[in-house]
């Protein structure tokens, strides 16, 4: 297996696994995933909260979208409706998380890059302003798909599918930015670009096709741990774009060493 030459789609393959177990991708990807849940999804509520007068509107999307059961909606509601009444207290907890927790998206997207790279980063006192603007750049592209959701919730499925090549393109050049900006673009931005498209377009592929096997995925946590089975539920599906975000990650040298292969490029 270590004998495929590295411009095959063998050798790719293997040269990425390699990366992914040195930059101890499950782990890495289990950080990923805890600060997503701790500190994304609070402000994601926060944000709807103030969006949407209705407490239940989310709630409500979410059950729309994925043609939720009756049984399994009414959980979805106990989870993720809120009061109005406490969006001052609701608004403070995320900021709490986000500080604390949600400004370590940036540093463990910083560690794997850096690592699967095999980079050495110029010396400074703090990258805190990097991470944080990666905070703020996901913070706003989940704004952007809440204001979607609340201008296309009475329009026809279509409408939602028309927007999939600009969402894949907005995630895309996200993660170009995001990548350059914490390697201090070291990498050159075509050697990051494959995978930063590779990326957007996962995430998007994860988040069509959970339409298909959401209420089952539910289910199957809800069955044995009711309101409670709902959150891992949640937790266990944000696992897995973190775990698509890592492998990518780890994949990225390997297709640029292949594209420079290919094209006698030094």
């Amino acid at each position: 297996m270590d004998c495929q030459p590295p411009e095959s789609m063998r050798g790719v393959a293997i040269d990425a696994w390699k990366r992914y177990r040195e930059v101890q991708g499950p782990l890495e990807s289990a950080l990923l995933t805890i600060y997503i849940f701790v500190a994304i999804v609070p402000a994601l509520l926060v944000m709807e909260g103030y969006l949407e007068r209705d407490p239940t509107a989310l709630a409500d999307s979410v059950i729309d979208h994925y043609d939720l059961s009756p049984t399994t909606a009414q959980l979805v509601r106990s989870v993720l409706s809120q009061g109005q009444e406490h969006h001052l207290g609701a608004a403070l907890l995320a900021i709490a998380s986000a500080l604390f927790f949600g400004i370590n998206f940036g540093r463990v997207l910083q560690d794997v890059h850096v690592r699967a790279w095999g980079l050495t980063l110029p010396s400074r006192t703090t990258d805190l302003h990097r991470y944080a603007a990666t905070l703020l750049g996901l913070y706003g592209l989940i704004l952007l798909l809440l204001l979607q959701v609340k201008e296309l919730k009475d329009h026809d499925a279509w409408a939602r599918m028309a927007l999939i090549p600009g969402w894949i393109v907005l995630l895309s050049l996200y993660f170009l930015w995001v990548k350059r900006m914490l390697t201090y673009k070291l990498v050159p931005r075509r050697d990051m670009l494959p995978a930063s498209v590779i990326t957007g377009a996962l995430i998007v592929v994860i988040l069509v096709f959970s339409s298909w096997v959401m209420e089952f995925w539910v289910n199957l946590y809800a069955n044995d741990y009711g309101g409670f089975g709902v959150v891992m539920a949640i937790f266990f599906w944000i696992g897995f774009s973190s775990a698509a975000i890592v492998l990518v990650c780890s994949l990225s040298p390997a297709l640029a060493g292949r594209r420079h292969i290919r094209h006698g490029d030094t």
